[in-house]
């Protein structure tokens, strides 16, 4: 990340005046940071962001598979693979057939991942401390909710979208 991002002025003129290019650069910036605390356990951003997942759902006790995993993070089949078997290589993780159809395996979670998970949440707890700090607890939750809003309204458009260009090449 540039130094020179230490000097913003305001999201108007540092952004043009255009809120989305504010929210992309914000979570560029965020990021940045995680990648950067995530590089000490070894992780990129979506390896851990996906071990998350996994712990989360593992909390649940509810099973997932690769396709959950392109779909939850809306990336292709190929890169997920890749992503899998390098957690699988690193011993994060590994996959287990179900009984109801050997085909299907399961992604689960090793121990030495649910270790690194703890170190993980103490980075998001600091990252999430600083935000809270700038805000007090009304605005928090209202921040919260334009976020729900915003993430909600543009995973409907990436639906539509992705929708309208499968109709094209169909």
């Amino acid at each position: 990340m540039k130094e020179h991002y230490n000097l913003r002025g305001s999201w108007k003129s540092e952004h043009g005046g255009a809120p989305l290019k504010c929210i992309l650069d914000v979570s560029k910036n965020i990021r940045y940071f995680f990648d950067l605390a995530m590089s000490e356990n070894g992780l990129t951003s979506i390896q851990t962001r996906i071990l998350g997942h996994l712990r989360q759902a593992q909390d649940e006790n509810r099973d997932v598979f690769q396709r959950d995993i392109e779909e939850v993070f809306r990336i292709k089949r190929s890169s997920v693979t890749s992503v899998l078997q390098t957690l699988e290589k690193n011993g994060l993780i590994v996959r287990e057939s179900i009984p109801e159809d050997a085909r299907l395996k399961k992604l689960v979670l090793t121990d030495k991942a649910i270790k690194m998970q703890s170190s993980t949440y103490h980075i998001l707890g600091e990252m999430e401390q600083e935000v809270r700090s700038m805000f007090n607890d009304e605005e928090f939750e209202q921040f919260l909710e334009y976020m729900s809003r915003i993430d909600k309204r543009t995973i409907q458009l990436y639906r539509d979208k992705k929708k309208e260009g499968n109709k094209e090449n169909a």
